[in-house]
């Protein structure tokens, strides 16, 4: 449900009332331009380099 909305100026002045039927027909224009771009296959993220693991066997005494 989409109600009026009114759209303010920096001095408080009212710029523009948006209907509820034009913020309805918006939404669902917009909802069926992103379901039109999603695609089948997803992106690939590029995998980050694996750090080194240490060693837990290398002993800690110096000589």
């Amino acid at each position: 449900m989409f109600y009026e909305t009114r759209v303010f100026d920096g001095y408080g002045n009212l710029k523009q009332t948006i209907s509820a039927q034009e913020l309805h027909n918006r939404h669902w224009y917009k909802f069926q331009e992103s379901e039109a771009s999603l695609s089948i296959y997803p992106k690939r993220i590029p995998s980050t380099p694996a750090r080194k693991k240490r060693n837990k066997n290398l002993s800690l005494d110096h000589h």
